[in-house]
């Protein structure tokens, strides 16, 4: 027999949904929204970018895949892997410098994480400032060289990993060992990031016009819950540091699927000072 609740119990359950829901929307009337992009809100300078590989806007991991013509439905395939190398270099704390480098897999092929595989035809989403070689690369599968904890794979440091060269490999030949295939949602915000980073210009990275800004939200009790951060150039007068407050013109936020339009320091607000330790400015 079908049971139906009786009217206190109806009531009851009336009443509990509508302390809920009037609970709910003082919380999200008391909430501070992100500024949409093209409004103005004060905001403060986190870094001074010089360095378009130093910027870790989205996934930088897979701009060098994206720019090597990687596709969404190669990720969807799970073809892109993701793996690691090192190169030795006193001055790291570790003794090794460490590359991230992914690889694309023939159809139908299958590799386990910590298997090591040989690349070539190595590169990078842009050049390296100091010529040198970025920490982010994109190579072609040439093989693969032997499993983890065989020959040719060794702990290095903090890292189990292999060395990137490997004595009489063929020239730009790098040994490398997997992690794992990429997830396929991280191509949209990869594809995003690299776009917002191609707009940036070399002469205004080399003047130290682009900076990395950021503010705070708060919520029901007061609490930060949420930092939006962006990727902003200054006017030519401006000479700003970390810890600076501005006005900003924003943009899509770093680490987003928007890839535009960026953001544009107005001026410094002489008029704010930033709160110190690891706080941020307010938004607003």
């Amino acid at each position: 027999m079908r049971m139906t609740p009786s009217a206190p119990a109806r009531d009851r359950t009336t009443a509990v949904w509508r302390f809920m829901t009037l609970a709910l929307c003082a919380a999200l009337a008391a909430c501070e929204t992100a500024p949409r992009a093209g409004s103005e809100t004060q905001a403060q300078v986190l870094d001074v970018v010089t360095d378009r590989h130093a910027l870790r806007d989205g996934h930088p991991e897979l701009y060098a895949a994206l720019r090597a013509g990687v596709t969404r439905r190669e990720l969807d395939e799970g073809r892109l892997v993701e793996g690691e190398c090192g190169v030795p270099d006193v001055a790291q704390p570790s003794g090794m410098r460490w590359h991230t480098v992914t690889v694309l897999l023939p159809p139908g092929v299958r590799l386990s994480r910590g298997t090591v595989a040989d690349v070539h035809e190595l590169r990078a989403a842009w050049p390296a400032p100091d010529g040198g070689v970025p920490a982010r690369l994109h190579g072609v599968y040439a093989g693969t060289a032997t499993a983890l904890g065989e020959a040719g794979a060794t702990a290095l440091g903090p890292h189990t990993g292999t060395r990137c060269h490997v004595p009489g490999a063929p020239a730009g030949q790098w040994r490398v060992t997997l992690r794992g295939p990429v997830p396929a949602w991280a191509f949209d915000f990869a594809a995003a990031g690299l776009r917002r980073l191609d707009a940036l210009r070399d002469s205004d990275l080399a003047a130290g016009r682009v900076l990395r800004l950021g503010c705070q939200l708060k919520v029901l009790d007061g609490g930060d819950w949420y930092a939006p951060v962006w990727v902003a150039t200054a006017p030519d007068r401006l000479r700003l540091a970390p810890g600076d407050v501005v006005r900003l013109r924003t943009g899509a936020e770093a680490g987003s699927k928007d890839a535009g339009p960026p953001a544009e320091v107005l001026e410094r607000r002489t008029d704010v000072t930033a709160p110190g330790g690891n706080a941020l400015v307010r938004c607003g």
